[in-house]
């Protein structure tokens, strides 16, 4: 074989009869320009050559050598490597390669761990069990840092276009939107907004856009970076009907603050202070008391969390003791459920504790002991830990998607009411719903319980009072018409409601469609038929009740943006990543011309 392909190599004449080569495993063979039929390598003669021409391209015998050469350019722009693969090849090389950029971002990875990670192991992998040949297909992916940073911003570009061409063709033309703003590990301010509107009959959750701050985050600034963004993409404010922010005053202003600009230009766009702000804030609520244990259990773990040392030894202790738990946690401010779950964490290992600071002299040991000991020390710290695992579930159930304000209210509601029968059964001496302050007063023997039950039953009343002084949302009748319209006087609605009203709790189809379908999904489908009442309804249950996307996309970045990544620009990696929408890789594909790797 080796002796006859010295005797067929290919000569630059050939190109006349439309013939040029190709290489494969090192042996050069004939490959027609214009067919890219490829002949075997006894063809490689004149003879065989000239005959192809005359009984496949008969029409381009007259053609001359220069034609040749022009087609010939064209195949080998057109070939994937010079093993003969062709374009359709090089765009699969392409489609995968937007699909690994695309799990990239989704992952929050560094974009260059395609080329230093990805690649290779596929490279490794493809060797040992497909073989050499197919190794090279995966070379020629483009994959570098580059291409996938390119690929990346192509298609959050694309999931952005999606989403604005839903937004302006949304149900009654309304979107509600929710927005925070947060400090980086680069200490960039970072602008979030999330948007909910009504498409294809529900509700739609989608990241909006993340913007940098460059100077000052006040409410004037946020509104222009809004503001700015809406007129780039053809959106406007009067189709904005919620927006939902925190408690700060750049946003809550009446006057320079974010809401205040909003209704300047809108003044029919409602405002909600987060909610799960609000809770949290209610929450906080303690009597002295209990406000004295809290500090104590705070402090105990921080003089064994600020040393390695103890660390380390009380760690041993719990193993020694055959404790679940190992480790304590610290307490962090403004995180919500840390108070819970310190304190929880300091009940579950009261015993271990006090055997820890028993082996210590220190002063501060020594009191650490005596509190440890004191019987109504510990029933007022088997009272938080019952009641802060009952806030911090409620907490939990409040949290993610496609939640609205009606459901927040009908929690809350419920939480207010459970408050209430808590308060009347300790005041009965009833304790069957604070599993571990009933421990502690039975080990007791109920030694100071009249006091502790005093002091729960008023923190369980201020408790309650701060719930409802918070959270003062929908009234009755609007709520009523968001459940269950087809139960509501019509005389209570507008008079531009009322007839359309009367129209729709006589559909029998609306019947059975609320019935089957979700609140959300029956007002979205109502939109089209009964657009007054619906703009009523899609209004409220449009708002989001907390801005949990914000802290939800906050966390993300944080993991994404960390300080070996500090000059991240977060915008499209994050929309990858928070979008439910997914790119049109395939329309990518055809858009843009492949280039293979080298």
């Amino acid at each position: 074989m080796a002796s006859s392909a010295k005797k067929r190599q290919y000569d630059e004449s050939y190109i006349q009869y439309g013939f040029t080569a190709i290489n494969k495993s090192g042996i050069e063979f004939p490959q027609c320009v214009l067919c890219h039929k490829v002949l075997s390598l006894e063809c490689m003669k004149p003879r065989f050559l000239k005959r192809h021409l005359n009984s496949c391209h008969p029409s381009f015998i007259s053609k001359n050598a220069a034609f040749s050469k022009q087609k010939e350019e064209g195949l080998k722009r057109a070939r994937f490597d010079r093993s003969g693969h062709f374009r359709q090849q090089n765009e699969a090389g392409l489609r995968a390669s937007y699909m690994v950029s695309l799990r990239i971002a989704q992952e929050k990875k560094p974009h260059n761990i395609a080329e230093k990670l990805i690649v290779p192991c596929c490279k490794d992998i493809i060797r040992c069990v497909i073989g050499c040949d197919a190794e090279q297909k995966v070379t020629s992916v483009p994959l570098s840092n580059d291409t996938v940073h390119r690929r990346i911003v192509d298609m959050s570009e694309d999931v952005k276009q999606q989403v604005i061409a839903e937004l302006k063709e949304a149900s009654l033309g309304k979107y509600a939107i929710q927005l925070d703003e947060s400090t980086d590990v680069a200490a960039c301010a970072q602008l979030l907004v999330f948007v909910r509107y009504v498409t294809g009959q529900d509700f739609k959750e989608e990241f909006l856009f993340c913007h940098t701050l460059n100077t000052t985050t006040r409410g004037e600034d946020i509104f222009n970076e809004v503001s700015l963004f809406f007129e780039k993409e053809g959106l406007s404010w009067n189709n904005v009907c919620a927006c939902t922010t925190d408690g700060a005053p750049a946003m809550l202003g009446r006057r320079s603050g974010f809401r205040g600009r909003v209704n300047q230009v809108n003044p029919e766009t409602k405002h909600l202070h987060c909610m799960l702000h609000r809770y949290a804030l209610a929450s906080k609520t303690l009597p002295p008391d209990l406000k004295l244990v809290l500090d104590d259990v705070v402090h105990m773990v921080n003089a064994i969390k600020s040393s390695a040392l103890n660390t380390r030894l009380f760690s041993l202790l719990c193993q020694e003791f055959g404790s679940d738990e190992e480790v304590l946690l610290l307490h962090t401010e403004v995180r919500w459920l840390s108070r819970g779950n310190v304190v929880s964490r300091v009940e579950s290992l009261k015993e271990e504790l006090t055997e820890f600071f028993k082996c210590d002299n220190k002063a501060k040991s020594l009191d650490f002991t005596k509190k440890l000991s004191d019987s109504q020390w510990l029933q007022k710290l088997a009272y938080l830990s019952d009641i802060f695992l009952r806030l911090n579930s409620f907490n939990l159930s409040l949290q993610g998607r496609f939640a609205t304000v009606s459901d927040f209210m009908d929690k809350l509601r419920s939480l207010t009411m459970k408050l209430e029968l808590w308060e009347g059964k300790v005041k009965d001496g009833n304790l069957s719903m604070f599993e571990h302050l009933g421990e502690a007063l039975d080990k007791s023997q109920n030694t100071g319980k009249q006091d502790v039950m005093q002091l729960v039953q008023s923190h369980l009343a201020s408790l309650r009072m701060e719930l409802q002084s918070y959270f003062p949302e929908l009234s009755e009748l609007e709520s009523k018409l968001i459940r269950n319209p087809f139960i509501v006087n019509v005389h209570l609605l507008p008079d531009n409601m009322q007839e359309e009203f009367l129209e729709l709790v006589n559909d029998s189809v609306a019947k059975d469609a609320f019935e089957t379908l979700s609140l959300t999904k029956f007002w979205a489908k109502m939109s089209e038929i009964y657009p007054v009442v619906s703009k009523v309804v899609l209004n409220s249950l449009l708002m989001f009740p907390s801005t949990y996307l914000c802290e939800q996309g906050f966390s993300t970045l944080l993991n994404m943006k960390t300080k070996h990544r500090s000059r991240l620009n977060v915008e499209h990696d994050l929309r990858l990543c928070l979008s439910n929408t997914a790119p049109r890789i395939e329309k990518l594909v055809c858009n843009r011309q492949a280039q293979p790797s080298h």
